[in-house]
């Protein structure tokens, strides 16, 4: 005999009155193709869906790795260009001259003139390490690496000041360069010994000549707009052994957090 419906009874454990549901065959049918069709569904996903999901995620895992790992390879293009850069100047500048430490020759003997030992022999003092702040004033454009190949670096601080306009050199050291870039426009390089080298840009006038040892707060320039510039302020950059520091943490003026620190200058270009 074949059932046309199935009764489901609810009978409370106290004697109140029980409740009954109905269900029609073709009801249960629909239940069991239902109950069927989801475990059908499961296993598809569990053999096919499944491993493909895992695949994907390790895949997109190794692509962001991969991804990561072309941006470092970008910044180490970027800074190599800019200590190349450096490099030309400093060569195109002091050609066979630049040569220390090491045996002293004839065509050193005219640095020798500004200092009794050649000045790299007494490099190593405190005095020598760049954390003197070179102008007083704030920074309106902070130390940023940015990412992707093509996107320009800030490799350091733009300083601005309305009353002080004289640079002074960061620490004692050797002027490496002293003259006009596309970039930076009139611009100095400091050899300060150790690996470390300080660069101010965009000066109005350099005041000291390359192959010479400045001290410590000594006066170098004035600060101006020229180069690549929309507005007068002292670009200043720190290396070490071809790395640049941030001098926002290595100046001790600067390691307090300025409004405008990290922040760029949507007119300046450098």
């Amino acid at each position: 005999m074949k059932h046309e419906k199935y009764t489901i009874l609810i009978l409370p454990d106290n004697e109140a009155t029980g409740k009954s549901i109905s269900i029609t065959t073709r009801m249960v049918n629909f239940i069991k193709l239902l109950a069927l069709l989801l475990v059908g569904l499961i296993f598809v996903f569990s053999t096919y869906y499944l491993p493909k999901a895992l695949d994907y995620q390790e895949i997109k895992t190794e692509n962001d790795y991969l991804l990561n790992e072309r941006q470092d390879v970008a910044g180490l293009l970027k800074n190599a260009k800019r200590i190349e850069e450096i490099n030309h100047f400093i060569e195109n500048t002091l050609g066979g001259h630049y040569d220390f430490p090491g045996k002293m020759n004839d065509s050193s003997s005219a640095i020798e003139e500004n200092w009794a030992l050649s000045p790299f022999e007494t490099m190593g003092l405190l005095e020598d390490l760049p954390t003197y702040l070179p102008i007083n004033g704030f920074v309106n454009a902070g130390f940023q690496v940015r990412e992707g190949l093509f996107s320009q670096d800030h490799l350091g601080i733009d300083l601005s000041s309305i009353e002080d306009r004289v640079v002074k050199a960061a620490g004692r050291g050797y002027v490496i360069f002293s003259d006009w870039t596309y970039r930076f426009g009139n611009t100095i390089i400091i050899d300060h010994g150790n690996g470390y080298l300080t660069v101010y840009g965009h000066n109005e006038q350099n005041l000291v000549p390359q192959r010479q040892v400045v001290d410590r707060a000594e006066p170098i320039a004035i600060m101006g707009n020229t180069g690549i510039s929309d507005g007068a302020h002292l670009h200043f950059e720190i290396w070490h052994k071809g790395v640049p520091l941030d001098p926002a943490r290595f100046i001790t003026e600067l390691t307090k957090e300025s409004p405008h620190a990290g922040e760029e200058k949507e007119t300046d270009g450098e």
